[in-house]
């Protein structure tokens, strides 16, 4: 800023320069006009000659020659004798009509008419104004001007020496150009400053400045002979036409964000003055009356809004009161408010000086607009690697924390598979559901972490949403029986069953949403329900992707105020570092807002007496799906069902099921009233083909009315009897096949699993290669393979607790294995001896998993090898380590605490593949 100072100081310098010669060429001696007005405008060169109107004459007043406007004209009479030629100037070229008569000796010698409408480049004398050469004159000669305009105006009148004329028109032609440079000079800097710095106060202050630079173009020669359309008038207008800018580039001057009511006043006033500039360019008469006005009220304008936003302890802004300060004089000057001799060149010197404070007044706003910026992105920065290296650490924390919790978790979970009193059982399931506890909310903790910093993404797979719904369902069924409440799953039969998305964080989020229904609800009952959404407005409705809306309803407390408010914030909210800040189980729902958000879809809540709805919309992939059998198509089409139970919401949603599978169902409140309906539709030959029953009924269980119906002669016994019923009232298989009933539902019951265990019942052929697959499962977990034909298993780890619960649980499967501490020594088992899987956990000393898996992949390969299945152990569960265990060669991921399911499930998968099974576990 230093430079650019010391620059503007330079530029004036032959400024002062220019304008001396100026005030020498006036001290010499010149003509002496004289002036008579033509009230009329009538008078012809004869008229005013004669000696009535002769002696009318009188000497030219000082200053400014004022034209009246109308019918009147003004003529001016130079008397010799003349001893030296002269230039005779008039400064306002927007003069219409000007007749010039060279009397000598009473004669007329030369006559010629000039005027705004003749272009310089046709003029006996080219300038930019006026100039008219006046010879020397005899004591009878005389040269006459008639000045006449149709609305006021005003010019100055000069004479200039024959012989330095030429000096002075050049200084005064230098001293324009000048102007006009730095006009031009002050558009280059806003048009940088506004394109390289997206600034739009920059570009105006560039567009006045080059209105500025056009007005000052107009009184150069040569710019007026090659542009005429700026001759006359149009200086004045370019003026006007900046003013409106001048006034918008005030609102520089406000604090942001900007006032509304300040901001409007300046948009309205700018308007404003841009209609009055165009009125006067269509009406030219207007110039006189309500160009000054407008000149001197926009500095003005400026000066009220200073000491508004002073009083408003908003500031002193010297540069904004020197900027005023200057237009306020330019606008005197302009018209004449003030007499100079040097009013022009000084007007647009100090419209320029109000500019550069302007700009200086801009360029001190965007270095603070950049220290601000600079600061957030410094303050940014820090907290994003705070918020890394918090990530880190709790990532490292996390990883220390599940080795351990993978022993407690293990341990008793092959605890409770032992003989124990009800106490010790009891204790057991206690550690077991703490540790749980714990795990669920160290991944929560994690999460929270990796959503401050940015670094959860989330991946797309293919996965079954049936079997996803009805598993989240499971996980919750044990807390919800225990709890005495209803647990009910819902899947609309228009619901695809194969789609694509982030099916991990899908099962996160229906988790937390309904471990909030259940801890808010103490009697009632749990809905699930999924089915598909309307799409959004402005969303194209898409084959491939579907909207599907899924709702947790309840009927328990509603959701505090606060917690309703920050779920349905326009922005997710910040997470609190603390997780126990955020309160009982509200961590959970502030990441699962996150994490419906990052899936691009919406959340809802709904709060009322009788209970809470949180819903969401996800758009899922869908994928093709095969052509279904036809005789699952028909199996149940037209079957007869009866539903009995005394839940309303479960006999509801069955008959939906029933209803969308086009079977004719129908249902019943009680035992009594079943067999009513029974014996009714017996009586009419239209029995029942198929009993869903409940076995928690007031008045008649389910298994007392499946014995009665029996015992009953008028009933059939073909009737196929489903009993849906909790954990812990399962009847005994032995009472219940003695009952009738063929098979035990666990409630709640999934659609997709309902429909598939009809179908086995119908279908006999499916039902026998079920029973096979059940049969292998139950013979491994039993122990019932024979010595020879177990498979042999490597527990590659370090960690000695998690070595004896992993080969605690291959124990409890029946199979063989053998346990090393670290990555070389399993390189080693490898190469000497078979193992049909390999148990590799990715940190260990000397030499860690991912070393020993690309190594045993290489000797294979080298050896020609059958690969043998690595499946990875690791207490990491960010994505980038299962990615870097997928390019080491490793087949699978297991995250500690190992689970018993997890790994029955990869061992059944991985051993099946090698006897030729193809089913992936998910």
């Amino acid at each position: 800023m230093k430079q650019v100072r010391w620059l503007l100081f330079a530029s004036l310098l032959p400024l002062m320069y220019c304008l001396l010669p100026s005030a020498a060429a006036n001290a010499g001696e010149l003509a002496q006009p004289q002036v008579f007005i033509d009230s009329q405008g009538e008078l012809e060169l004869a008229d005013v000659l004669t000696n009535r109107y002769a002696n009318r004459f009188i000497p030219l007043p000082p200053g400014r020659i004022e034209l009246p406007g109308r019918q009147t004209a003004i003529w001016l009479k130079v008397r010799g004798p003349l001893e030296r030629s002269q230039w005779l100037h008039l400064s306002n070229p927007a003069i219409q009509t000007i007749s010039y008569y060279h009397l000598v000796d009473g004669a007329l010698s030369k006559h010629y008419q000039t005027g705004a409408h003749q272009p310089p480049a046709e003029r006996a004398e080219p300038h930019a104004d006026f100039v008219f050469a006046l010879p020397r004159l005899g004591p009878r000669d005389q040269i006459f001007l008639r000045l006449h305009n149709p609305y006021p105006q005003q010019t100055k009148l000069d004479f200039w020496p024959h012989d330095s004329a030429l000096l002075l028109h050049g200084n005064r032609q230098a001293l324009e150009g000048l102007l006009v440079g730095l006009a031009l000079a002050l558009v280059l800097h806003g048009l940088l400053q506004g394109f390289s710095g997206r600034d739009p106060f920059h570009l105006l202050l560039a567009m006045a400045a080059l209105l500025q630079a056009l007005g000052g173009m107009s009184h150069i020669d040569w710019a007026a002979t090659q542009l005429p359309r700026l001759y006359g008038q149009a200086g004045d207008l370019l003026y006007l036409l900046s003013l409106p800018l001048v006034l918008l580039l005030f609102r520089s001057w406000l604090p942001a964000p900007e006032p509304q009511q300040e901001r409007r006043l300046l948009n309205i006033s700018a308007l404003a003055t841009f209609t009055a500039a165009v009125l006067i360019a269509i009406w030219p008469s207007l110039l006189g009356s309500l160009a000054p006005l407008i000149t001197l009220l926009v500095p003005l304008a400026g000066s009220a809004l200073l000491v508004h936003l002073w009083l408003r302890q908003q500031g002193f802004n010297v540069a904004g009161l020197l900027a005023c300060m200057a237009l306020f004089a330019s606008g005197l000057l302009h018209f004449h408010l003030i007499s100079s001799a040097l009013a022009e060149p000084l007007c647009r010197l100090l419209f320029w000086a109000g500019l550069v404070a302007l700009a200086w007044h801009l360029y001190g706003r965007q270095q603070r607009g950049l220290k601000v910026r600079t600061r957030a992105q410094h303050q940014a920065a820090t907290q994003l690697a705070e918020r890394r290296t918090r990530a880190e650490f709790l990532g490292r924390v996390s990883h220390e924390i599940r080795t351990p919790m993978n022993g407690v978790l293990g341990m008793s979970e092959l605890l409770m598979d032992t003989a124990l009193s009800a106490k010790q059982r009891d204790y057991v399931q206690t550690i077991h559901a703490s540790g749980n506890d714990l795990l669920t909310l160290l991944n929560e903790i994690v999460d929270m972490s990796r959503l401050e910093a940015g670094e959860l993404q989330l991946e797309s797979v293919h996965f079954d949403l049936h079997a996803l719904v009805n598993e989240c369902l499971d996980n919750f069924r044990t807390r919800a029986e225990s709890q005495g409440l209803e647990l009910i799953g819902f899947v609309h039969p228009d619901t695809p069953r194969r789609v694509s998305g982030d099916a991990s964080r899908l099962r996160q989020v229906l988790a937390s949403l309904l471990n909030n229904a259940l801890q808010h609800t103490h009697r009632g009952e749990v809905l699930l329900v999924v089915g598909p959404d309307q799409p959004l407005k402005g969303e194209d409705p898409d084959a491939t992707q579907v909207r599907l809306r899924f709702a947790i309803q309840d009927t328990g407390l509603a959701l505090a105020a606060n917690l309703r408010q920050r779920l349905l914030a326009e922005r997710a909210p910040r997470v609190n570092g603390i997780p126990g800040a955020e309160g009982d189980g509200q961590l959970a729902l502030l990441i699962s807002r996150h994490l419906i958000d990052m899936m691009h879809g919406q959340l809802g809540i709904k709060s009322g007496d009788q209970g809470n709805t949180l819903w969401f919309t996800l758009p899922l992939g869908v994928i093709e799906q095969g052509p279904a059998a036809a005789d699952e198509d028909n199996c149940l089409r037209e079957r007869s069902a009866l539903i009995v139970d005394d839940n309303a919401t479960c006999r509801k949603v069955l008959q939906q099921q029933l209803s969308a599978w086009q079977m004719q169902a129908q249902s019943a409140s009680s035992g009594k009233e079943a067999l009513a309906l029974m014996r009714n539709q017996a009586n009419l030959g239209q029995p029942f083909d198929i009993l869903l029953i409940d076995q928690s009924m007031p008045g008649m269980t389910g298994l007392e009315l499946a014995k009665r119906i029996q015992d009953d002669p008028t009933l059939t016994q073909d009737v196929l009897v489903i009993m849906l019923t909790g954990i812990s009232q399962v009847p005994s298989r032995v009472v219940a096949r003695n009952a009738g009933i063929s098979r035990i539902l666990s409630k709640p019951v999934a659609g997709y699993s309902l429909r598939t265990t009809l179908i086995d019942e119908w279908l006999q052929h499916q039902e026998h290669q079920r029973q096979r697959r059940l049969n292998q499962t139950s013979s491994l977990q039993q122990g019932q393979i024979r010595p020879s034909q177990r498979p042999n298993i490597l527990v590659a780890e370090d960690n000695a607790i998690s070595t004896k619960v992993i080969r605690g649980m291959l124990g409890k499967l029946g199979l063989d294995s053998q346990a090393v501490a670290n990555g070389r020594e399993a390189l080693q088992k490898v190469r000497e001896a078979h193992f049909d899987l390999v148990l590799m956990d990715c940190e260990m000393p000397e030499m860690d998993g991912f070393t020993a898996a690309e190594q045993i992949r290489q000797w294979e390969q080298d050896n020609h090898r059958q690969p043998v299945p690595i499946i990875a152990l690791t207490a990491h569960i960010m994505p980038e380590h299962r990615e870097r265990a997928s390019r080491a060669g490793m087949n699978g991921h297991m995250a500690k605490p190992v689970d018993l399911g997890q790994l029955q499930e990869q061992l059944s998968y991985w051993l099946g593949t090698r006897v030729g099974h193809s089913d992936s576990p998910g």
